[in-house]
């Protein structure tokens, strides 16, 4: 039997965490499925997967719980994961409380049900998912969206690593041109994409590592109802070259709106090498793709999401994609 959305026995387990019995309604938390405009549905886009990305644990759980009239964000999972859970938790926390970015901050971490589980608290913020919501507005409310977005992720690329947070691992490019080579892989873009690669492998060199969202576009946001942009909740805590923070920013699917987050993130001027840098991060990332699939229809939206940048960049004719 359900209780909406949380079985019985889930209610048994969320009810030794304390301040269970204050809490007025508990909802199984979906987060926003990935939105598709109906132009890139016609045109056979609905059934190419996201790009990989971490997964999260497949023990992970979330509710929406009501106290006093106020909603939050509960994250439970096995104790296993408490460390990443307290980890995740910190992250959000400095980007909300010394980055003033609007995202669900977290309030505690604890374990419960005799130690087996782990729960996280958050302020949540409720809100529509933000690339839904785009078709409504003109033209240049979307790039006033955007240029909010952007000046939240300014926000968030302010927080620095400290001596233990450890940078995204990426593999070394030319490591992943040779096993492509060995797996036989050639689709039209493969050629001008290993040669670009090779031309800027030492443009990544000595850039500055700050916290990244780590899938940055109009689906992981929410407009609210007072229509200020926000932050959906965070799913991992990531260090990295804050410029792989705009590989997904086409996922938005308005060009207004894309165009606004770099207005609102870089002030209007875009920083040297930004276009070479951006170009050999999305190509990166589409070759890694390739290379980590995991199955036949995996190593096919790959290499179908490759050959879609490669048109994004005329073939690789120039650095600056199609939509700019």
């Amino acid at each position: 039997m359900e209780h909406n959305g949380v079985t019985e026995e889930e209610l048994k387990q969320l009810s030794d965490i304390e301040g269970y019995q204050q809490w007025e309604r508990v909802d199984r938390y979906f987060p926003e499925t990935c939105y598709v405009p109906e132009s890139e549905a016609k045109a056979g886009n609905q059934g190419l997967s996201p790009a990989k990305k971490i997964k999260p644990s497949p023990s992970l759980k979330m509710y929406t719980v009501r106290k006093g009239g106020k909603d939050y964000l509960l994250r439970t999972d096995f104790s296993e994961r408490y460390e990443e859970e307290a980890t995740l938790a910190a992250f959000a926390h400095r980007i909300f409380e010394e980055g003033g970015a609007y995202v669900s901050s977290p309030l505690e971490v604890g374990a419960y049900f005799n130690d087996t589980m782990v729960y996280s608290l958050y302020n949540f913020f409720c809100g529509d998912n933000l690339a839904r919501r785009l078709p409504e507005f003109s033209t240049s409310h979307q790039l006033s969206f955007g240029v909010e977005a952007g000046k939240l992720l300014k926000k968030l690329h302010t927080i620095l690593p400290e001596e233990d947070d450890k940078p995204v691992h990426h593999e070394d490019m030319f490591l992943i041109l040779t096993k492509l080579g060995e797996k036989g892989i050639n689709y039209e873009g493969f050629a001008e994409a290993s040669a670009l690669m090779k031309k800027y492998h030492a443009l990544p060199d000595n850039r500055p590592v700050t916290a990244v969202h780590g899938s940055f576009s109009a689906n992981s946001l929410f407009l609210d109802k007072d229509l200020n942009v926000g932050i959906l909740p965070l799913e991992t805590a990531q260090w990295d070259d804050p410029v792989t923070d705009l590989i997904s920013l086409s996922e938005s699917y308005s060009l207004p709106f894309m165009k606004g987050v770099l207005k609102g993130l870089f002030e209007g001027q875009l920083p040297k090498d930004f276009f070479e840098l951006l170009c050999f991060y999305r190509t990166y990332t589409a070759l890694s793709d390739i290379d980590a699939a995991d199955s036949k229809e995996e190593l096919d939206a790959a290499v179908l999401r490759a050959q879609k940048l490669s048109e994004d960049y005329e073939n690789y004719q120039r650095v600056i994609p199609s939509w700019y």
